[in-house]
């Protein structure tokens, strides 16, 4: 038996942590890194908690790394669906949005709720989440001196430099894209998934791989609406009586890696997917939606069929896909 349950709220930086053990309470930031993760363990300690049941929401490989340091020193984790979260926010009518809010209202539902314990993903998984972290980290270096040798660099040494710099990021991309193409092979589920994903016309080497990593397992989400919400690309509406009724919006609240890496890849299956390319036909059609809708569109239909060519098992078939 778990004697404290403990919220914690992630971001790619922070962990906001929110504990109670019998009538005590209280909430801590650490950092989201290895070295914060022991701060979390030592803390709990100091609480006096042998064994307490985590709750934390799904956020890809944000999650993984201090949901296994607390799995490994014995601790229950729950990994849940963001969404049930912000469900249950609502039914507390909450008026405050923070991540210390957030932590508590994460504990408070593990508390009533009592979530299943997580299953830790296979070790090369892991490895994969790593190398995808790594791989976030040179593009966004590699982006950073695009743009600085875009801004109207004079000298020629300055720009000489950026121009290696960038070169140097580059020649690292590649090492690390190989390194990840062979994990991926090494790994017979990890191969199996990923030959399910190329399946489906618009999604390649690159996407495939990052799918792997942040989409959350069956466990976590179940349907395919799950999985758009999780991604921030479900239309978010503003209604309120006759006065107020703003266009519809994506919500945007959900994972912004996955939803920023399935612009490119919608945009190819708008073409050469027939399911997508049918939803297109059939919007522009009925002339409703602005060019830029549409795509949303396409990359929420591209999304799904990825979702469920892993669901069940198959590869991608148009007749399954297309509408009847």
């Amino acid at each position: 038996m778990s004697d404290s349950i403990v919220g914690i709220d992630v971001s790619k930086e922070t962990l906001d942590a929110n504990c109670a053990r019998g009538q005590r309470k209280q909430a801590k930031i650490f950092a989201n890194s290895p070295d914060g993760w022991k701060l979390v363990l030592s803390w709990l300690k100091a609480m006096g908690s042998k064994q307490a049941h985590v709750c934390m929401e799904a956020t890809g490989r944000h999650s993984l790394g201090v949901a296994l340091a607390l799995y490994d020193a014995g601790h229950v984790v729950s990994v849940v669906n963001p969404t049930q979260i912000r469900d249950f926010a609502r039914t507390k009518l909450g008026r405050n949005k923070t991540d210390k809010v957030d932590a508590a209202l994460i504990r408070d539902y593990a508390a009533l709720f009592n979530p299943a314990p997580w299953t830790p993903p296979s070790p090369a998984m892991r490895r994969l989440c790593e190398l995808h972290t790594v791989r976030a980290g040179i593009i966004g270096s590699r982006t950073e001196w695009k743009n600085r040798l875009g801004s109207g660099l004079g000298d020629s040494t300055a720009t000489g430099l950026a121009a290696m710099t960038i070169e140097h990021f580059t020649h690292q991309l590649e090492t690390i894209d190989r390194a990840i193409g062979e994990t991926i092979d090494q790994d017979a589920t990890l191969r199996g998934r990923r030959d399910l994903l190329l399946s489906v016309n618009g999604v390649g080497e690159t996407l495939a791989a990052l799918l792997l990593v942040e989409m959350p397992g069956p466990e976590v989400l179940r349907r395919s609406g799950e999985m758009v919400a999780y991604a921030g690309l479900n239309p978010s509406h503003h209604r309120s009586g006759s006065s107020i009724d703003r266009p519809t919006r994506i919500s945007k609240i959900g994972n912004a890696t996955l939803r920023s890496s399935l612009y490119m890849p919608a945009l190819s299956a708008m073409r050469f997917n027939p399911a997508v390319a049918a939803l297109v036909a059939r919007l522009k059609e009925a002339g409703r939606l602005k060019p830029k809708q549409i795509v949303v569109a396409a990359m929420r239909k591209l999304l799904v069929i990825c979702f469920g060519v892993l669901k069940i098992g198959k590869p991608f078939d148009p007749a399954i896909a297309m509408p009847a």
